[in-house]
């Protein structure tokens, strides 16, 4: 009967709505992830990712990929000799994810881990028992753990002291593992490096504090600084030293073989590096996208996507702030 009426109060709405996604004093609600993949799909590490729109995590291994739901379940896909895919757990709970040569790991809600695929060098018969673990990380033939006081410990291949050499102490909060070398993020911001050291991917490793993120491939490193800066150091043969990209405001960062990846503010996707199986020119075009992830030679990112009611209700002029709202909230 008043048919002005309602398309101003839907007007009005729509504003609000606006104002409030962009001031950051209203939170939205978390969008449906799907997860995309590109580059090498020798083994339908591209062609087997899952379709739905319920992923929180992914994570990509040398040749095998996974991806958390929100339930806390585990998707796994790729190449499979080792029970890396058909041997993933079908329970739910699960935080945290990580996938190495021919081995994966999840970390449960109560800090157990839980690791399956190849133990050719132990990196699952030694995987630590309890809880209260916080981090995990996976290497080519070895894995690593945060504990909840910030302690790392290491175990499997043992080749380049990736194990032994690992640092001792409290106040770790992330860790990240190439092919035979590791990284620790401390408390302040501070980068320690060790193992493997061919291409100085250890002994580059940047001093000071400030950095946020880190990244390992297999002989080369990233690391983000609070600015959003990136800096990367150890083998160029490919570029993916000299190739990084300049300037600030990334959010987050990821290694490949020989090819990394960033995240920018407005959730575009930068690639550089090696590119034998499309990993940089196969990069998705466009922004929102809100995680990256990098196996040896294939990559994936999250993107989220309203259903179609919340689609209907904010309009798609609203989708771009809904995905900033949402990064500012979730970071």
């Amino acid at each position: 009967m008043y048919p002005f009426r309602s398309k101003l109060t839907v007007l009005v709405s729509v504003v609000a709505l606006a104002l409030l996604f962009h001031s950051g004093l209203f939170c939205a609600p978390a969008l449906s992830e799907t997860v995309v993949s590109w580059g090498m799909d020798n083994y339908n590490q591209v062609t087997d990712t899952p379709t739905g729109t319920d992923f929180t995590t992914i994570a990509g291994a040398v040749f095998h990929s996974l991806a958390l739901a929100s339930d806390g379940s585990i998707t796994s896909w790729g190449r499979n000799t080792n029970g890396q895919v058909t041997n993933t757990p079908v329970v739910t709970g699960y935080q945290a994810i990580a996938g190495g040569y021919r081995h994966s790991l999840a970390l449960a809600s109560d800090g157990s881990i839980h690791s399956w695929g190849s133990d050719s060098d132990n990196q699952v018969t030694d995987t630590p028992i309890g809880t209260g673990f916080t981090a995990i990380e996976a290497g080519y033939y070895h894995s690593l753990t945060v504990s909840s006081d910030g302690s790392i410990t290491s175990w499997g291949q043992d080749d380049f002291n990736q194990v032994t050499d690992t640092p001792t102490g409290i106040g770790f909060t992330t860790i990240a593992a190439g092919f035979g070398h590791n990284l620790a993020l401390a408390s302040d911001g501070s980068i320690s490096g060790w193992g493997r050291d061919d291409r100085s991917q250890v002994t580059d490793t940047p001093s000071g504090t400030g950095f946020t993120a880190i990244a390992a491939g297999i002989y080369h490193s990233l690391a983000l600084a609070s600015d959003g800066s990136i800096t990367s150091w150890g083998l160029d043969d490919d570029n993916q030293v000299t190739g990084t990209p300049t300037g600030t405001g990334f959010t987050a960062i990821a290694a490949g073989g020989n090819y990394s990846l960033a995240l920018a503010s407005d959730g575009s996707i930068v690639s550089w590096g090696r590119n034998d199986f499309g990993e940089v020119t196969g990069t998705p075009t466009g922004t929102g996208f809100t995680a990256i992830a990098a196996g040896s030679f294939h990559s994936m990112a999250l993107i989220p996507e309203p259903s179609t009611g919340l689609l209907s209700l904010i309009g798609l002029a609203l989708l771009p702030l809904w995905r900033r709202n949402l990064r500012r909230c979730s970071s």
